[in-house]
């Protein structure tokens, strides 16, 4: 059975109550033990004969400096926290709506709530007349010039920080927050992540009135794949059912490796007997496109439980994570190889 994961949050804008960035402070500096007379005549003489020479030690290292000239913003509040966006192109707005260059799903955002400007090589921030305001540094503005290591608050909790970078930091960037959220062996999002846009998405359903559904995957006898194939024929069926599911999705769906063989996925906007239709594609699609391992077809089956908002007694993650998991052991017990969207 899986874990709770925890209370719904309040569906109420919370007070404006802008917080100050946190204090990241400086990295402690190494100190290195001083030299005695004799080493530290030596290390010199060592380093000047270095580089007299040109050969394999005569190659000075690339210190060409890198121009820092990407407009980027870090979020920092909630499931996008650590997603590396591009300022780019300006103006760059903000809000509720999807038309935005950044749509974000949250109550006390307005629909079009702040943009980004470039003039004369400078940023600038400004309000687009918000209901909750626009603070930048902890401040309310209306418009206001905006620096590298600025940070920035939408409303009551969407904060973002500035930054002025180059293309390696950049791409160093956008690899951590991969890395934060992905599963390394099957590039399916983790379980943390999960779990956060799960009660994001329920959050949003209710908001709008809409449904939310959620299936959870288990691949079976996937312990015997392990004894019989090896373990690294194991991970690579796991990839394949990832990729498989990955294909098959929607951009605004969310596909996560829950725990071992264990996989979900989130459909926004989809009842319980959409999220059935998508489990038997992906059992069947998983039935017919054999995993292949050093040359030799390795076949499997999954089992799934679907359940959606709409079965909901009150609308929580736990309990709708425990109807999939209920409906899942259902289709266990029934013999594997199925899918099961009710009681």
């Amino acid at each position: 059975m899986v874990k709770p994961i925890g209370f719904m949050p309040s569906d109420k804008p919370d007070p404006i109550t802008p917080r100050p960035a946190a204090d990241m402070g400086s990295a402690p500096r190494m100190r290195l033990a001083s030299l005695s007379e004799d080493e530290s005549a030596f290390h010199e003489e060592r380093t000047l004969d270095i580089s007299a020479r040109s050969g394999d030690f005569g190659v000075a290292p690339n210190t060409q400096p890198q121009i820092r000239d990407r407009a980027m913003l870090l979020r920092m509040d909630g499931v996008g926290a650590g997603q590396v966006l591009s300022v780019g192109q300006t103006p760059f707005t903000m809000g509720r709506h999807a038309s935005n260059q950044l749509p974000i799903d949250d109550d006390s955002i307005s629909r079009f709530h702040a943009r980004f400007v470039r003039e004369e090589g400078k940023y600038f921030v400004e309000d687009l007349g918000s209901r909750n305001g626009t603070f930048l540094q902890g401040k309310r503005i209306a418009r206001a010039e905006i620096r590298d290591d600025d940070w920035v608050q939408l409303g009551a909790r969407v904060a973002f920080r500035f930054t002025l970078t180059d293309a390696r930091q950049e791409s160093l960037l956008r690899k951590l927050y991969e890395s934060s959220t992905r599963d390394a062996l099957t590039g399916a999002y983790n379980r943390r992540h999960f779990e956060d846009r799960l009660r994001a998405e329920l959050a949003f359903a209710v908001r709008h009135a809409t449904d939310c559904a959620l299936i959870l995957l288990d691949l079976d006898h996937f312990k015997r794949v392990n004894d019989t194939y090896g373990h690294p024929a194991g991970d690579d069926v796991l990839r394949h059912m990832s990729s498989i599911a990955i294909r098959a999705l929607r951009t605004e769906d969310v596909f996560a490796r829950f725990g071992g063989e264990e996989f979900a996925v989130i459909l926004r906007g989809a009842s319980t007997r959409g999220a059935a239709r998508l489990a038997e594609r992906l059992r069947e699609a998983l039935s017919q496109q054999h995993a292949v391992y050093e040359g030799q077809e390795i076949a499997v089956t999954l089992s799934a439980g679907c359940a959606a908002l709409s079965c909901c007694a009150t609308p929580s993650p736990d309990e709708v994570v425990a109807i999939a998991d209920r409906r899942l052991y259902a289709a266990k017990q029934a013999g594997r190889n199925r899918v099961v969207a009710s009681d």
